[in-house]
């Protein structure tokens, strides 16, 4: 099938909102239909946070990747924009995953870099490409690759070369972009330039904690740090951390842009949950380092499509990034407080919730279908490891995952509900918890066990828009 981006936003245009509602999201952003994945290009432009998206509009399912596009302003309620990118010229097979910089010299022009995808007669080629607006919305492609095959080092695979992640260094550009090596060991390739048009080949990046496929590198300075997320295939399971085929990895420590070299002082998993993956971050208008990450897995069940309710996929709710004693904490950023409603957690409550617990040894919260008070899932504390267990649930189940670090005492753990997700913060964010879960229930049971309830409400939201927005539309909404 040949694509167009004219012929892409037709059908979006005519089929957005014609899903299932029944475990649509409220405050995590989803597509208005079809499937998507990874986020990409999340910037700060025009004063709205941008989510760029893998998307395909066409089914519930992967298929020719094109860049979804929404805009938020309080993280909760997400205008839904025209698609910014379709596979129509060189990059025929699918516009892949990428990231946004606004040009060092024209503060008014946003770039996406993504990587061009071909796939024909058994031979796939991934190439990097890029993209340029002056209005957010409507995007123009530049001819041929920014970093082709010829700008690969020796022993480097062509066919696995995706995902670059563009960033402002002092006054110089660099390239952040996963690969393998022929013998499957997966790398980040290190690019510069100084005129954002030509690039050069900087570094080569290994670690075995990139497992056999390092992907969506995400990088950023942080509390006189510097940090690197990378998406990676197949890491070697540890105790209590990376036990799934994906596992998205977060590495402090010193990068040299002289040599394009990076020293590791930490690293650890970033989210202990099943349902994480591919985050990337962005400054916000007031300088805070937002985070989010497809609410999903490549090992996921993919529920919703099998139940044919017309999308799939959604987002994490955007984490506030903070480096405190060597580690990467998260936390939900400020939006959601606002949507909050008093209520009465002795009686079943909304699937949209934001409550707090203390959580001690032994200690467990059930959070169960309305209906049977069977179905749902359950976290608690067990030889002072949090743990979050889905295995009872009857749709889409992943099991049961501790937290990587023991905690001697009580401790609070947050939980943000919303329809078909929980993510859990624990320890005011030092680690994290994202899982899916699907209740037939509307309102949840939730019981407490050598555990008590310190604060909680509903999530009250506004009804979903699923206009679609271009041209004097956003000159207006915005």
């Amino acid at each position: 099938m040949k694509y167009t981006l004219k012929h892409s936003n037709d059908y979006l245009i005519k089929h957005a909102g014609q899903i299932n509602m029944q475990y649509r999201p409220r405050f995590h952003f989803a597509p208005p239909v079809g499937w998507m994945n990874d986020p990409n290009g999340i910037c700060y432009f025009r004063n709205s946070m941008h989510i760029f998206y893998q998307y395909y509009p066409f089914d519930s399912c992967w298929g020719s990747m094109h860049w979804g596009h929404a805009v938020t302003k309080d993280n909760c309620v997400f205008r839904h924009c025209s698609i910014a990118l379709a596979p129509d010229l060189d990059d025929e097979s699918g516009c892949f995953s990428g990231g946004a910089v606004v040009n060092k010299d024209n503060g008014s022009e946003l770039l996406l870099m993504y990587t061009k995808h071909y796939e024909k007669d058994g031979i796939r080629q991934e190439i990097q490409g890029m993209a340029s607006s002056s209005d957010g919305i409507h995007f123009s492609k530049r001819e041929g690759p920014v970093i082709g095959i010829s700008d690969l080092p020796p022993g480097v695979s062509g066919q696995d070369f995706r995902d670059p992640n563009p960033v402002l260094i002092g006054d110089e550009y660099f390239i952040f972009i996963g690969s393998k090596t022929d013998e499957n060991e997966g790398i980040i390739l290190v690019y510069s330039s100084d005129d954002g048009k030509k690039f050069s080949y900087r570094n080569c990046l290994r670690s075995p904690y990139f497992g056999e496929m390092g992907e969506c590198p995400d990088f950023f300075r942080l509390g006189g740090k510097d940090v690197l997320l990378v998406s990676a295939i197949n890491v070697r399971e540890e105790p209590y951390r990376f036990h799934g085929s994906d596992s998205s990895v977060y590495f402090i420590g010193r990068f040299d842009p002289k040599n394009g070299t990076f020293e590791t002082e930490h690293l650890d998993e970033i989210d202990c949950g099943g349902r994480f993956y591919a985050p990337q971050t962005c400054l916000d208008g007031q300088g805070r380092r937002i985070m989010v990450a497809w609410m999903e897995s490549w090992d996921g069940e993919y529920f919703l499509h099998k139940q044919r309710h017309g999308y799939n996929g959604a987002l994490t709710y955007p984490r506030i990034l903070s480096v405190k004693d060597g580690l990467l904490y998260q936390w939900p950023a400020p939006g959601v407080e606002k949507y909050r409603r008093a209520t009465d957690f002795s009686a079943p409550v909304s699937k949209c919730a934001d409550a707090t617990f203390s959580l001690k040894e032994g200690g467990t919260v059930f959070v169960r279908n309305e209906r049977d008070g069977g179905d749902g899932f359950a976290f608690g504390m067990s030889g002072g490891r949090i743990w979050l267990d889905t295995s009872f649930l009857k749709n889409s189940p992943s099991g049961k995952r501790f937290s990587k670090y023991v905690y001697r005492c009580c401790t609070e753990v947050r939980a943000l509900l919303d329809t078909s997700s929980v993510e859990l913060f624990v320890d005011g964010g030092k680690e994290t918890f994202t899982e899916r879960f699907y209740i037939d229930s509307n309102r949840v049971a939730i019981t407490c066990e050598n555990a008590s309830l310190l604060e909680g409400y509903e999530l009250a939201l506004p009804d979903e828009n699923f206009t679609i927005i271009g041209g004097t539309e956003w000159e207006s909404s915005m």
